[in-house]
Protein backbone atom coordinates (compact mmCIF):
# COMPACT_ATOMS: atom_id res chain seq x y z
CA UNK A 1 0.00 0.00 0.00
CA UNK A 2 1.35 3.38 -1.09
CA UNK A 3 1.32 6.38 1.47
CA UNK A 4 -0.13 8.89 -0.15
CA UNK A 5 0.14 12.52 2.35
CA UNK A 6 -2.49 15.49 0.96
CA UNK A 7 -1.55 18.87 1.09
CA UNK A 8 -2.78 21.76 -0.13
CA UNK A 9 -1.43 21.60 -3.30
CA UNK A 10 -3.30 18.71 -4.70
CA UNK A 11 -6.54 20.42 -3.75
CA UNK A 12 -7.69 20.24 -7.66
CA UNK A 13 -6.82 16.66 -7.71
CA UNK A 14 -8.51 15.99 -4.46
CA UNK A 15 -11.56 17.92 -6.12
CA UNK A 16 -11.95 16.03 -9.51
CA UNK A 17 -10.81 13.03 -7.72
CA UNK A 18 -13.52 12.76 -4.88
CA UNK A 19 -16.15 13.50 -7.64
CA UNK A 20 -15.55 10.69 -10.00
CA UNK A 21 -15.45 8.65 -6.39
CA UNK A 22 -18.84 10.12 -5.58
CA UNK A 23 -20.33 9.16 -8.90
CA UNK A 24 -18.85 5.78 -8.36
CA UNK A 25 -20.10 5.47 -5.19
CA UNK A 26 -23.53 6.82 -6.04
CA UNK A 27 -23.63 3.99 -8.73
CA UNK A 28 -23.30 1.08 -6.09
CA UNK A 29 -26.15 2.27 -4.21
CA UNK A 30 -28.96 -0.20 -4.90
CA UNK A 31 -32.92 0.79 -5.69
CA UNK A 32 -33.78 0.14 -1.67
CA UNK A 33 -30.74 2.35 -1.26
CA UNK A 34 -32.40 5.36 -3.44
CA UNK A 35 -35.61 4.91 -2.17
CA UNK A 36 -34.49 5.13 1.51
CA UNK A 37 -32.83 8.14 1.20
CA UNK A 38 -35.40 9.56 -0.90
CA UNK A 39 -38.09 8.79 2.15
CA UNK A 40 -35.62 10.00 4.56
CA UNK A 41 -35.48 13.38 2.57
CA UNK A 42 -39.05 13.88 1.60
CA UNK A 43 -38.92 13.42 -2.51
CA UNK A 44 -40.43 9.85 -2.98
CA UNK A 45 -43.55 10.74 -4.42
CA UNK A 46 -45.23 7.44 -5.98
CA UNK A 47 -42.72 5.24 -7.06
CA UNK A 48 -39.60 7.78 -8.38
CA UNK A 49 -37.43 10.05 -7.08
CA UNK A 50 -38.94 13.58 -7.21
CA UNK A 51 -35.90 15.76 -7.85
CA UNK A 52 -36.10 18.81 -10.47
CA UNK A 53 -32.78 19.91 -11.13
CA UNK A 54 -28.87 19.03 -10.84
CA UNK A 55 -28.42 21.39 -8.17
CA UNK A 56 -30.89 19.04 -6.20
CA UNK A 57 -29.45 16.28 -7.41
CA UNK A 58 -26.28 17.23 -5.70
CA UNK A 59 -27.70 17.77 -2.23
CA UNK A 60 -29.73 14.03 -2.78
CA UNK A 61 -26.15 12.60 -3.56
CA UNK A 62 -24.14 13.92 -1.10
CA UNK A 63 -26.47 13.17 1.87
CA UNK A 64 -26.69 9.36 0.04
CA UNK A 65 -22.89 9.31 0.35
CA UNK A 66 -22.35 10.89 3.49
CA UNK A 67 -25.29 10.59 5.68
CA UNK A 68 -26.74 7.44 4.75
CA UNK A 69 -25.83 4.91 7.30
CA UNK A 70 -27.50 1.52 6.94
CA UNK A 71 -24.88 -0.28 9.02
CA UNK A 72 -23.21 2.10 11.15
CA UNK A 73 -20.88 3.86 8.35
CA UNK A 74 -21.31 6.12 5.15
CA UNK A 75 -21.27 4.83 1.66
CA UNK A 76 -17.65 5.84 0.87
CA UNK A 77 -16.82 3.52 3.61
CA UNK A 78 -18.82 0.26 1.82
CA UNK A 79 -17.19 1.51 -1.30
CA UNK A 80 -13.93 1.22 0.31
CA UNK A 81 -14.59 -2.09 1.69
CA UNK A 82 -16.10 -3.88 -1.06
CA UNK A 83 -15.10 -2.38 -3.93
CA UNK A 84 -11.39 -0.94 -3.30
CA UNK A 85 -9.90 -2.86 -6.39
CA UNK A 86 -11.77 -0.28 -8.60
CA UNK A 87 -9.82 2.43 -6.86
CA UNK A 88 -6.12 3.15 -7.65
CA UNK A 89 -3.67 4.30 -5.09
CA UNK A 90 -4.48 7.96 -4.56
CA UNK A 91 -7.95 7.29 -4.86
CA UNK A 92 -7.74 4.39 -2.04
CA UNK A 93 -6.22 7.35 0.08
CA UNK A 94 -8.16 9.57 -0.51
CA UNK A 95 -11.13 7.02 0.39
CA UNK A 96 -9.90 6.72 3.76
CA UNK A 97 -10.52 10.30 4.35
CA UNK A 98 -14.09 10.56 2.83
CA UNK A 99 -15.26 7.53 5.14
CA UNK A 100 -14.44 9.77 7.89
CA UNK A 101 -16.42 12.75 6.76
CA UNK A 102 -18.33 14.97 9.77
CA UNK A 103 -21.19 17.10 9.39
CA UNK A 104 -20.88 20.86 10.84
CA UNK A 105 -22.18 24.28 11.08
CA UNK A 106 -19.59 26.98 11.14
CA UNK A 107 -19.25 30.50 10.60
CA UNK A 108 -16.80 31.94 8.51
CA UNK A 109 -14.51 34.49 10.34
CA UNK A 110 -11.94 35.43 7.39
CA UNK A 111 -11.71 34.83 3.54
CA UNK A 112 -8.71 35.73 1.35
CA UNK A 113 -11.26 35.65 -1.70
CA UNK A 114 -9.11 33.83 -4.00
CA UNK A 115 -9.15 29.91 -2.52
CA UNK A 116 -9.14 29.89 1.39
CA UNK A 117 -11.36 30.71 4.06
CA UNK A 118 -11.54 30.31 7.99
CA UNK A 119 -14.29 29.28 10.14
CA UNK A 120 -15.13 28.10 13.40
CA UNK A 121 -17.79 25.48 14.32
CA UNK A 122 -20.73 27.26 16.14
CA UNK A 123 -21.07 24.42 18.68
CA UNK A 124 -17.68 23.01 19.02
CA UNK A 125 -15.88 26.22 18.43
CA UNK A 126 -13.04 23.72 16.71
CA UNK A 127 -11.55 25.84 13.69
CA UNK A 128 -10.81 24.83 10.24
CA UNK A 129 -9.19 26.55 7.07
CA UNK A 130 -10.93 25.25 4.24
CA UNK A 131 -10.33 25.42 0.67
CA UNK A 132 -12.98 26.23 -1.82
CA UNK A 133 -12.03 28.39 -5.02
CA UNK A 134 -15.48 29.56 -5.61
CA UNK A 135 -16.73 29.90 -2.09
CA UNK A 136 -14.04 31.28 -0.88
CA UNK A 137 -14.79 34.01 -3.46
CA UNK A 138 -18.47 34.39 -2.74
CA UNK A 139 -18.63 34.32 1.25
CA UNK A 140 -18.31 36.83 3.97
CA UNK A 141 -17.06 37.32 7.25
CA UNK A 142 -20.24 36.07 9.87
CA UNK A 143 -22.07 33.83 6.98
CA UNK A 144 -23.01 30.81 8.68
CA UNK A 145 -23.27 27.50 6.45
CA UNK A 146 -23.37 23.84 7.32
CA UNK A 147 -22.12 20.80 5.49
CA UNK A 148 -20.35 17.49 5.61
CA UNK A 149 -16.34 18.55 5.35
CA UNK A 150 -13.41 16.03 4.97
CA UNK A 151 -10.20 16.76 7.24
CA UNK A 152 -6.84 16.83 5.80
CA UNK A 153 -3.59 17.52 7.63
CA UNK A 154 -3.79 21.56 8.03
CA UNK A 155 -7.11 21.90 6.11
CA UNK A 156 -10.36 20.63 5.25
CA UNK A 157 -12.98 20.81 2.06
CA UNK A 158 -16.57 20.51 1.64
CA UNK A 159 -18.05 17.36 0.09
CA UNK A 160 -20.80 19.08 -2.02
CA UNK A 161 -22.53 22.66 -1.91
CA UNK A 162 -22.61 23.97 1.33
CA UNK A 163 -25.90 25.13 2.92
CA UNK A 164 -25.88 29.11 3.50
CA UNK A 165 -28.13 29.41 6.96
CA UNK A 166 -29.93 32.65 7.65
CA UNK A 167 -28.43 33.48 11.15
CA UNK A 168 -32.23 33.42 12.70
CA UNK A 169 -32.51 30.11 11.95
CA UNK A 170 -30.69 28.81 14.79
CA UNK A 171 -32.94 31.00 16.83
CA UNK A 172 -35.86 28.95 15.00
CA UNK A 173 -37.89 26.76 17.53
CA UNK A 174 -37.67 23.95 15.31
CA UNK A 175 -33.68 24.14 15.44
CA UNK A 176 -33.58 24.67 19.11
CA UNK A 177 -35.89 21.51 19.90
CA UNK A 178 -33.25 19.80 17.80
CA UNK A 179 -30.18 20.83 19.36
CA UNK A 180 -31.44 20.51 22.65
CA UNK A 181 -32.09 16.79 21.80
CA UNK A 182 -29.04 16.39 20.36
CA UNK A 183 -27.28 17.63 23.49
CA UNK A 184 -29.66 15.56 25.54
CA UNK A 185 -29.03 12.14 24.85
CA UNK A 186 -24.89 13.19 23.22
CA UNK A 187 -23.47 15.36 25.35
CA UNK A 188 -20.06 17.08 24.71
CA UNK A 189 -19.28 17.71 21.53
CA UNK A 190 -22.36 15.93 20.12
CA UNK A 191 -22.03 16.50 15.99
CA UNK A 192 -18.82 14.45 16.54
CA UNK A 193 -21.18 11.30 16.82
CA UNK A 194 -21.31 10.22 13.01
CA UNK A 195 -25.24 9.03 13.78
CA UNK A 196 -26.25 12.65 15.02
CA UNK A 197 -24.17 14.19 11.71
CA UNK A 198 -26.22 12.47 9.58
CA UNK A 199 -29.44 13.25 11.85
CA UNK A 200 -29.09 17.08 11.10
CA UNK A 201 -27.45 16.39 7.67
CA UNK A 202 -31.26 14.99 6.67
CA UNK A 203 -33.23 17.38 8.21
CA UNK A 204 -30.80 20.14 6.39
CA UNK A 205 -30.98 18.51 3.09
CA UNK A 206 -34.52 18.28 3.57
CA UNK A 207 -35.37 22.02 4.09
CA UNK A 208 -33.37 22.64 1.11
CA UNK A 209 -34.98 20.37 -1.37
CA UNK A 210 -38.57 21.64 -0.08
CA UNK A 211 -37.28 24.90 -0.94
CA UNK A 212 -36.02 24.02 -4.45
CA UNK A 213 -33.21 26.67 -5.14
CA UNK A 214 -31.59 26.76 -8.75
CA UNK A 215 -27.81 27.75 -7.44
CA UNK A 216 -25.43 25.07 -6.18
CA UNK A 217 -24.92 26.70 -3.07
CA UNK A 218 -28.33 27.15 -1.47
CA UNK A 219 -29.91 29.36 1.26
CA UNK A 220 -32.14 27.40 3.80
CA UNK A 221 -34.81 29.02 5.64
CA UNK A 222 -37.56 27.50 7.67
Amino acid sequence: MTDITFSIADYLEIRNRGIFLNTKIYEKLTPEDIKTCACNLEVWVGNALAIDSDEEMNIFADYAIYGYRPHGFNMAEKFLRLFHNEADDFELALLRYMRSAHYAIYQVEETNGVDTFNVVDIYSKAQYKIIDFKLAKATFKGEILASYLIDFEGFSIQTGGALIMAPEILGSDVMKQLIEFMKDDYPGDFLSYPEIGALLAKNMATAALKLGKGSKVVRVKF
